[in-house]
């Protein structure tokens, strides 16, 4: 049984919040506000009904923690159980709760050591959400079912062990893998229709460990390529080329970041029907495009 439901929201540690807010808004078609959250000068980004899916706070250019959304109490009874089954501690916090905008939260971190909050509650804002840049956001499967903010892909020493620990214990379905080059082994995790809010990528090379992107989708091929321009008019680093992926189908592509890590932008992803799905490993990341910079 899958405990959580979707990707619910992010917080990230960022060295600009003005240099974000431009790219956030601008680029990706987010809407911006500065509030303060724990006595500290925050951006909020919104992309749908939810009050915020990113909040954004003076750091370090990296990973602040991940908003695993669960459907309600009982959902998160079942998560608090399977943390204490594994010896996994964690927190039960009502005031981070409160500053979060959820009905309640528990904390603690993975095997890698992020941080993970599952939440339920979510606060849904009276105002609608308007883009921008006239980008809609996909944040639901057709069928009403919540496909959450998108996906994040993390880099780890232990990525068995991590892989493990989302799917012998918070119940995450493997999709697929792939081998993008000998040795390195990709695997890509699911909790709802959407391919894959999640997957871990061992470190590899001279890399190290870290974000190394997250993905938000939107509904129109159009709005990806207007926001592609505007990357190209403004000579922001492109990471990889448009392109399709080969396991959940997505037509994207990817640019850095004001903090150096990727946001991948694109459409047309793949939903998954567990009924009649199989796991497979591919051995290349696209069908075409794709090319990445290795500067």
């Amino acid at each position: 049984m899958t405990r959580v439901e979707a990707l619910g929201y992010l917080g990230l540690r960022v060295k600009s919040l003005e240099d974000w807010e431009v790219f956030a808004t601008e680029i990706l078609g987010m809407t911006a506000s500065r509030q303060e959250i724990d006595g500290e000068d925050a951006l909020v980004l919104r992309m749908d009904e939810r009050a915020h899916r990113l909040t954004l706070r003076v750091g370090d250019d990296e990973l602040d923690y991940v908003g695993w959304q669960v459907s309600g109490p009982d959902a998160l009874d079942e998560v608090a159980a399977a943390l204490d089954g594994a010896g996994v501690p964690y927190k039960d916090d009502a005031g981070l709760a409160e500053r979060r905008g959820v009905r309640r939260l528990l904390r603690c971190t993975d095997p890698a050591g992020y941080a993970l909050e599952f939440h339920y509650g979510a606060t849904m804002m009276r105002e609608p959400f308007v883009s921008p840049t006239g980008a809609r956001f996909v944040t639901t499967a057709p069928d009403g079912a919540d496909t959450g903010l998108g996906h994040v892909v993390v880099v780890c020493d232990n990525a068995e062990e991590t892989t493990e620990f989302y799917r012998r214990v918070l119940g995450f379905k493997v999709s697929d893998h792939i081998v993008p080059v000998p040795g390195l082994l990709l695997t890509f995790l699911h909790t709802n229709p959407r391919h894959h809010s999640l997957a871990v990528a061992p470190v590899y090379g001279d890399g190290s460990a870290g974000i190394n992107h997250f993905m938000v989708e939107v509904d129109d091929l159009d709005v990806v390529g207007r926001a592609l321009d505007k990357v190209h008019q403004r000579e922001i680093r492109q990471l990889a080329t448009l392109g399709r992926h080969t396991n959940d189908k997505m037509l994207s592509f990817y640019v850095e970041s004001p903090s150096g890590f990727g946001v991948e932008y694109g459409t047309d992803g793949l939903l998954i029907d567990d009924d009649t799905w199989s796991v497979v490993t591919y051995d290349a990341s696209a069908y075409w495009g794709h090319v990445f910079d290795r500067a």
